[in-house]
This record gives structure tokens, C-alpha cells and sequence, in this order.
């Protein structure tokens, strides 16, 4: 492990070398002013990446562009003396050196860019404007901002509040772009890489347009006409659907938990509530904090102590001290404390709160009925859901015994030790189970009801599991009596029970409690019964079936037949197998053979509606089923067996009443990518095969479906559907929140859109003949400079990194990372067991498995030392890391320039820019300093390769002295 000091001498020999004195170095360390942060800045992020802040401070000289590096330096507008010596770097201004050192451009800026193309941005009174590399400006300051200048001659400026593409003489180019425009980037390469981002734009019912701005921001709708935004201050109020402020922006914060009915409003000096009307709650009480206490309370602090317990609606109950909020305790929705020492009670819907009494505290809560015991763990009583208190002589006497509690269709139920059922309790704390009932319960299983239904039974009765005793089998039902007969051995819920084609009832609820049905199972077979267990008008059956779509299918002495809630019978032929599937219609199979087809015959009438064809018929539901005639062809079917939706498809599911989501036949690549389309009940498809198409719902009813390529809004009538792009829509009142995708192409010289466009960014283009690399939906492939594909690529993730003569595509094979290098046909020109970089010079870079890198041929053979981490090789030398500290390695991998630097790039033009802590410096490829720049006499100070000072001409006198 290297040594904090032998890194120190290290850099003390280097520095030497540089022929720098080690007391000007110590000079330098102790300045407080310094080069490179250790601890801010991370050295792999320095190393290979150009931080893309505008003056990012990555050393005191940045890194080479176009043989020039952006300085920081003593003003050249300002005299000397009038330069501050407290290292504050105040009335300093940004020039630039040469490759040699030299300044070609005096520093006489407020902020630069890099020289790109002969052109470097900079900030002159506040405006941005272009000079060229011999300091003259070439497009006068007039810009907000202004980017690089790139490869085909264009920028990106903004002017007046809008962005504009401009060329090398400031002129506007291409296409105007509006309002909507929230970003632009250009990258390298002929014809330019381009990237747009939108801003939000607001459309109103009337075509009116508006576009999110500093001004107003709209965060999230509220309720059903209101918005919480934010203006440029960043007060948050909430707007109305007109755009005008129904609580004005005075709040630093107002939001809302998803569940919640009320959103929190924090002010300065207090803090409300506001409804989804728009009305402000607690407003002028001077609460300095709200909380929500479970889902039925809020807690807010008073401003001379103690706290206001709010109900749900915000609206005041009592005031809390501090200790009694302190001792406060939520037992489902009711919230426990006490005050002195009685313990009180607050319970949802009771505006004073319930006295409970002293010595005692909460022990169990099941669904809000809350247990209380003394300390010696006697019962005291019972707080119910709707605030009874049971205890004393209110408490039924049987209280006193109960050791377990249950919770059963929103009831209560109270069990001793031994299992012994005293009764259920209702949320006013009404005993329910009358004595025959309580009777027949005890020693029988109780099982729950799979249905909550209101006014529905409370639970099923078995036998008992010793079946040693009088126990049968019955139904508790509502009002507390029950259902039961010595001859019943089981009774079972024909409704609710869950299958694997269960749907619900068409109608899409629950049957109503008159509704329900059962079935008691008796030695000489099933008897029907009806909503509270009496038995109903039908023979004894074999087998009863549950309840589908309001019918049922019984078998009795071989034969099978349907049976509606009333008991009413209808017949069936003589099918193998029969599944209701809609009101009035079961499909079937005639015969048990494999392969056979299903039918549909309809129950009521009489008649088969279709004869057996389909090899697969599902439920029905709002009329219509996913039906299939075999492989790939899948369709959507009527009740008549009639096609809907053409049997040409691999699959569909139903989106809703009027919609499909049908999965293209034939697809030959990975199920999951798929091409889908949405289609209606009239067979018509909304939208293009695309894969990843998905499908959600607006809040006015219209349906959105999308993929990467493209969005179409979807009618909510299903008749038609718009093709939106890429944008997504979201209905706010009366307008639309319209949030545009990024969009990418390529611009040439003039501006204009040489290839339109989309929604998938490619590489720039690169070489001769220029290429680039496109990845999409479609797969990899590389295209000319008009978007022509001139070569498909295999399967796969590819990437081109910038020089790179090669392709690079990585994946895994049994857990190892393999990179596979080929040129632009596609070849595979090598395959790297590793993961590896990018290739130059001769070279790419490959990780090892603990972390470390190491150079390697176009033969993929490891070549040199190992290093903590090696970057690619530019003008034959290479950034190497050793022992947290960089250096160069050469073509041979050998360390050419020692390992000394905190930060250094990659070298260009024969120069390179390193940096220890206090000092930056150019070296040339032999490792020699050209020139450095650090802080003396609290000033940053130029020296040349000789260490004689270049800038500034002449130090203050104060230094002197």
C-alpha cells in the first residue's frame, strides 16, 4: 500500500524535476485558494469526463481545445494594485493560453467556454458572444447563452427568452423554434447531432396554448377544477381552471398525501389546511405545525402550547395539553390519552371525546373495537368503532371472561379461554347472536363468508372436529338467529367462490344479500338453499355447482341442467363438459377426446348459438370473448359466436367495454417485444403494430395507449383515436397538460433537419464516409448521412465510442462480460473475454474482475502492467492511475510521466493539463512543464517553462514589499 508520505515525496521529486523550488511548493500547499479539491471532486469523473458546467473549476488551467485552455488570471482591464492579495480571486477574468503557455488571449472575460472550431464563447457585460483564436470577437455579445460551436459550423444561442441555432456569423439558421422549445444540444459530426427537450404546455378546450414558465408552474391537479402551482418566487397557492388564483401564492410548500382529502399549506408564520374547494382551513389560528394522526385526525400545534385535534374535514374536536399529546396513542382509527389520570378517548364521528375511566390501559384492537385491561390484566371494557364505552354495569357480564377476539363481516366476535363463543358485537356495541344461535355455534367450526355483502350472513357453521356432538352445519345469519338443520353436514357459498374463470356478474357487482345462495350437503345429496337457509323448490341434487353470470349447473341421476337464483331449471344436451360464460349461454365440448372443439348454446332458448369450432372460448363480458381457432389465430368473438375482432392475432385482452389489445401473429423474435395494436369492438385498429404498446385511462374517460415510437389519444366513445407522437396528456379542467418526449436528429450546415427527428437517439457521425450509429425497436444499425441503413447489425446492445475505429458490443455468457469488437459492415474483428473500452490507437482498455485495468492488442492479448485504472491512448500515451494518483503510460505500457497528479486529461496536440492541489501546469509528451499557473501573493500567478512569470506583467507592491 503506498504511503500518504511516499505519494508526498513523490510529488516533491516531480515538482523538482519541474525545476520548482519545494519552498515555492510548500508556498503553494498552504494556500487556501487551491487547483483541485481531492475531497470534492471524484479523479475518475476529472479523468474522463469534461464537466459540461460552463467554468467548472477542474484545475486552475482547463483542460486543451483546440490548442488553447481557458485561464484564470488577474484582469488585464484592471491595475494591478487594485487586484485583491487575499486569494478571494476578485477582479480576476478569463483568458486563454496556447499549447506552449503563451497567453493568446488576454484575460479580460467574465466566463468562457472551450475553443471549438476556431470559436470560443464568452461572457462580455453580461452578454455572451463568440472570438476567435486570436482574441478578436467574431459574433458580437448580445446572447442570454451561448453553447460550443460544433463540427458543422452551428450553435446554440438564446436571445430574447428563446432559443436559436445560429452559424459562424451569428446568423439564424434552420427552423424557427418556439415557445414550446425548453432545451437544445448539438453534438459533433456532419450533419450535426441534435437533441430538443419541450417545455409543458397547457392547451385549453379553445385551442389556447400556454407554456410552463418561471411565472407559474402547475405541480398537480386538486380536487376537480383546481391546480397547486407555484409563481416565480416559489409561493405555492392553487389556481383555478381558468389560470386565476383561488388561494393566492403566499405558501413556501402545499401538498397532498394520495389518500388524503385535504392538502397542507405551509405558510412563514403558520401553517393550514385547504379543502378540494379551494377553502383555506385553520387560517388566522396561528398553528405552527399540522400532522395527520392516522386517517381520521389531524394534530395541530398551538403557538402558546398544546395542540388542536382537528377531525378529518380539518374542523376543531378539543385541545390537547402538551403532556396529554405527548401521551396520545392510535389504536387503529381511535385515538387514546390521558389527561391527569383518566384515560380519554377520541373515536371518528364523536365531537367530545369518550372518558374511559383510570387504571387501565389499551391491550387489543381488532378493526377499531379496542380491549382494555387493568394491571393485573382483568378485562375493564370496551371502546366500540362508534364510541360505546362497555364496562361496569354497561358491559354485558360474560366481558369479563373474553380472552380472544376476532373480527368477522365488520363484527366483532368475543371467545373465552377454551374456545368458548360468548357472542359478536356490532360498532354500537350491540350483543347480536340470539341464545339458539349462540347455542348451535358452540363446538362447530366458524368460517368466514367469502362475500361481505350488507345484510348478508355472518358466517358458516361446521361440524365440530371431534364430531362427538349435537353440532350440525348452518348459516349465522344477519339479525342473529340461524340457519341449521340436524341433517345438513355441510354448507356451502354458491357465490363468491374463486375459480380460475371466476368473473364477477355482468353487471359487474355483488349479488344483493336476498340474492345469495347456498347449498347444505345432506347424506342423500344437496339441497338448494335460499338467502337466510331455507331450503327451496328443487329435488335433492348430486352436485350443485356456484353461481356464473346468475346461473348455476346442478347434476342429478345423470343428468345435467342449469338452475337460476329462483330455482328455476333449464335443460342441457348431452354435452361432455359445459362452463357458463355469459347470462344464458355455456360453452361446450361434446365429447372428452383431445383437440375437441367448444360451442356455445344458449340455455334459455333452447338452441346452439354456435357450433363447435373454437379451440378456446373465454368469458364473457359486456358481450364479447377472447376466442381462438388454434395457433395465431386469436380474435374477439359476440355472443351469436360472430367475429368482433378478426381471429388473425397471436392474442388479445380486453382494455375495456369498446377496446382490445391484440399481439401481432407470426412474430418471430422475443415474445416480450411483441407488436401490439389497439383495436375496438368494430374491428378497428387505433393504432399500428408496435411493440411495447400499452394502454391507460385519462380522467375525462379518454384512454392514451403508447410505446417508445409514438402516442395516440383514444376517444372515449373508442370511435377514433388521435396520433399524438410522442407527447403525453394529461386532462386538467378545462385544458390539457401536454408534456412532449425528447426528440433527436441531425441538423446540416444550414440548419435545417438533414435527417428528421425521433424519439431514439443515435451516435454522431464519424469517419470517412461519415456513419452513425442508430438503435431502435427495429434493432442496431448504422446509417449514412441521409439516414439510409447501410448495414444491420446483430442482436444486441452496441455502442461507438468517439475515435473508435471499431464497434463495441458487451454482453454475458455464463456470468463473464464479453466484448465483441466489429467493424461497419458488422464483422466481428475481435472478441474480448472481459469488459473492454473502446479502441485507439492500437488499443483498448479491459477491467479485471477485482477492478483494475490493463491494455490490450487488436489480437485481444493483455499487453503492459496492470493499473488502477488506464485510460486510451491519445498521441501514444495513455492516463494511468497508481496509488490514487495519475501519471502516463506509453504504447508499452510503461509510465512515461510519473504518477504525481490529482487530475490530468487526456493529451492533445502533443499537451496535456495536470494538477496537484495548489497548481496546475501543460506538459509536453516527455513530461516536461510548458507552463503552470498557481497562487502567489493571493493572486493566480502565470509562470512560463523557464519559471519566469508571464502574467501578470508586473505584482502589486504590497507583494514586492
Amino acid at each position: 500500500m503506498t504511503s500518504r508520505a511516499f505519494q508526498a515525496t513523490r510529488i516533491a521529486c516531480a515538482v523538482a524535476a519541474l525545476g520548482v523550488s519545494l519552498s515555492a511548493h510548500a508556498q503553494y500547499r498552504q494556500a487556501r485558494s487551491v487547483c483541485v479539491d481531492a475531497s470534492a471532486v471524484n479523479t475518475m469523473a476529472m479523468v474522463e469526463d469534461r464537466d459540461g458546467t460552463r467554468n467548472a473549476d477542474l484545475g486552475c488551467i482547463r483542460a486543451l481545445s483546440d490548442n488553447r485552455a481557458a485561464v484564470l488570471l488577474p484582469s488585464a482591464l484592471e491595475e494591478i494594485d487594485r487586484v485583491p492579495t487575499d486569494e478571494s480571486l476578485r477582479r480576476h477574468a478569463w483568458g486563454f493560453l496556447d499549447g506552449n503557455g503563451k497567453l493568446a488571449v488576454n484575460p479580460q472575460f467574465e466566463a468562457v467556454g472551450d475553443f471549438h472550431h476556431g470559436l470560443a464563447a464568452v461572457r462580455w457585460k453580461g452578454k455572451w458572444g463568440y472570438i476567435d483564436a486570436k482574441g478578436k470577437m467574431a459574433v458580437p455579445p448580445r446572447y442570454s447563452s451561448a453553447s460550443d460551436f460544433v463540427e458543422a459550423g452551428l450553435a446554440v444561442v438564446t436571445l430574447d427568452g428563446q432559443y436559436q441555432v445560429i452559424d459562424r456569423s451569428g446568423k439564424a439558421v434552420g427552423d424557427a423554434l418556439d415557445a414550446s422549445v425548453q432545451s437544445v444540444h448539438l453534438g459533433e459530426g456532419k450533419p450535426a447531432q441534435a437533441a430538443i427537450t419541450y417545455r409543458e404546455e397547457y392547451r385549453s378546450n379553445t385551442g389556447e396554448r400556454r407554456y410552463a414558465t418561471d411565472d407559474i408552474r402547475i405541480l398537480s391537479s386538486y380536487g376537480s377544477d383546481l391546480f397547486i402551482a407555484a409563481d416565480a418566487r416559489g409561493r405555492y397557492g392553487l389556481l383555478d381552471s381558468d389560470w386565476n388564483w383561488r388561494v393566492k401564492p403566499q405558501y413556501l410548500d402545499i401538498s397532498r398525501r394520495s389518500k388524503d382529502t385535504l392538502a397542507l399549506a405551509m405558510g412563514e408564520d403558520e401553517v393550514a389546511l385547504i379543502d378540494t374547494a379551494g377553502n383555506v382551513i385553520g387560517q388566522g389560528k396561528d398553528y405552527r405545525r399540522i400532522i395527520k394522526v392516522g386517517e381520521a385526525f389531524w394534530s395541530a400545534q398551538l403557538p402558546r402550547g398544546g395542540y388542536a385535534l382537528l377531525d378529518a374535514a380539518g374542523q376543531p374536536l378539543g385541545t390537547l395539553t402538551d403532556a396529554e399529546a405527548q401521551s396520545t396513542v392510535l389504536h387503529g382509527d381511535t385515538l387514546v390519552y390521558t389527561t391527569g389520570d383518566t384515560l380519554k378517548a377520541y373515536v371518528p364521528g364523536r365531537a367530545e371525546p369518550v372518558t374511559l375511566g383510570t387504571g387501565m390501559t389499551a391491550a387489543e384492537n381488532e378493526g377499531n373495537y379496542v380491549l382494555f385491561r387493568d394491571p393485573a390484566g382483568r378485562v375493564a371494557g370496551l371502546l366500540t368503532p362508534k364510541g360505546t364505552w362497555l364496562h361496569g354495569d354497561t358491559a354485558p357480564p360474560w366481558l369479563a371472561q373474553v380472552s380472544r377476539l376476532a373480527l368477522r363481516q365488520g363484527k366483532l366476535w368475543l371467545s373465552g379461554d377454551d374456545g368458548e363463543l360468548f357472542n359478536a358485537l356490532d360498532a354500537e356495541g350491540r350483543a347480536i347472536l340470539q341464545p339458539e344461535a349462540l347455542a348451535a355455534a358452540q363446538g362447530s367450526q366458524l368460517r368466514d363468508m367469502p362475500l361481505d355483502v350488507p345484510g348478508g350472513p355472518l358466517g358458516l357453521l361446521g361440524q365440530g372436529y371431534c364430531q362427538c356432538g349435537d353440532s350440525s352445519a348452518g348459516l349465522l345469519l344477519a339479525d342473529g338467529s340461524v340457519a341449521t338443520d340436524k341433517t345438513w353436514t355441510a354448507v356451502l357459498p354458491l357465490d363468491g367462490a374463486e375459480d380460475e374463470y371466476a368473473p364477477k356478474d355482468e353487471a359487474g357487482d355483488t349479488p344483493a344479500a336476498d340474492q345469495l345462495r347456498y347449498a347444505a350437503q345432506t347424506e342423500d345429496g344437496m339441497q338448494l338453499l335460499d338467502a337466510r337457509g331455507k331450503p327451496m323448490d328443487l329435488p335433492l341434487q348430486q352436485h350443485i355447482g356456484a353461481f356464473r353470470h346468475g346461473y348455476a349447473l346442478i347434476y342429478a341421476k345423470g343428468e345435467a341442467r342449469l338452475i337460476d337464483r329462483a330455482g328455476k331449471t333449464y335443460a342441457l344436451p348431452d354435452y361432455f363438459e359445459a362452463e357458463v360464460v355469459a347470462p344464458g349461454l355455456v360453452r361446450y365440448l361434446k365429447t372428452a377426446a383431445e383437440g375437441d372443439p367448444w360451442g356455445l348454446y344458449d340455455f334459455i332458448a333452447g338452441k346452439e348459438v354456435s357450433a363447435p369450432a373454437f379451440q378456446f372460448i373465454g368469458v364473457f363480458q359486456k358481450g364479447q370473448a377472447v376466442a381462438a381457432l388454434g395457433a395465431d389465430k386469436v380474435g374477439v368473438i359476440d355472443q351469436q359466436g360472430k367475429w368482433v375482432v378478426p381471429p388473425s392475432h397471436h392474442g388479445a385482452t380486453r382494455v375495456n367495454d369498446k377496446l382490445w389489445l391484440v399481439s401481432q401473429a407470426g412474430w418471430k423474435g422475443e415474445d416480450y417485444q411483441r407488436p401490439q395494436a389497439v383495436i375496438n369492438t368494430s374491428g378497428r385498429a387505433l393504432t399500428t403494430f408496435q411493440s411495447g404498446i400499452d394502454v391507460s385511462r385519462t380522467d375525462d374517460g379518454a384512454y392514451l395507449a403508447y410505446s417508445q415510437k409514438q402516442r395516440w389519444m383514444i376517444a372515449p366513445d373508442a370511435s377514433d383515436a388521435l396520433d399524438v407522437q410522442d407527447a403525453s396528456y394529461t386532462p386538467m379542467g378545462n385544458w390539457m397538460s401536454i408534456r412532449r418526449a425528447d426528440r433527436y436528429g441531425y441538423l446540416d450546415g444550414a440548419g435545417r433537419w438533414q435527417i428528421a427527428p425521433g424519439p431514439v437517439a443515435g451516435t454522431p457521425f464519424q469517419g470517412k464516409p461519415a456513419r452513425a450509429l442508430l438503435s431502435d425497436d427495429e434493432g442496431a444499425r448504422i446509417i449514412d448521412e441521409h439516414g439510409k441503413t447501410v448495414a444491420t447489425l446483430p442482436a444486441g446492445e452496441w455502442s461507438w465510442p468517439t475515435g473508435s475505429p471499431w464497434l463495441v458490443r458487451r454482453d454475458q455468457q455464463q456470468g463473464q462480460h464479453i466484448t465483441h469488437y466489429a467493424d461497419l459492415t458488422g464483422k466481428t474483428r475481435m472478441t474480448l473475454a472481459g469488459f473492454g473500452s473502446g479502441f485507439s490507437e492500437g488499443r483498448a482498455v479491459m477491467t479485471l474482475p477485482n477492478g483494475t485495468e490493463r491494455a490490450v492488442n487488436d489480437k485481444a492479448v493483455a499487453d503492459g502492467p496492470v493499473f488502477e485504472h488506464l485510460g486510451l491512448r491519445r498521441d501514444g500515451l495513455a492516463l494511468a492511475r497508481v496509488g490514487g494518483l495519475l501519471g502516463y503510460a506509453d504504447g508499452q505500457g510503461k509510465l512515461a510521466i510519473a504518477p504525481v497528479y490529482q487530475y490530468a486529461t487526456p493529451f492533445s496536440g502533443q499537451r496535456a493539463v495536470v494538477s496537484t492541489r495548489d497548481m496546475s501546469m501543460i506538459l509536453d509528451q516527455q513530461g516536461a512543464m510548458v507552463a503552470r499557473v498557481g497562487m502567489e501573493c493571493g493572486i493566480r500567478t502565470l509562470y512560463g517553462a523557464y519559471n519566469q512569470r508571464l502574467w501578470p506583467l508586473s505584482m502589486p507592491q504590497r507583494c514586492q514589499r
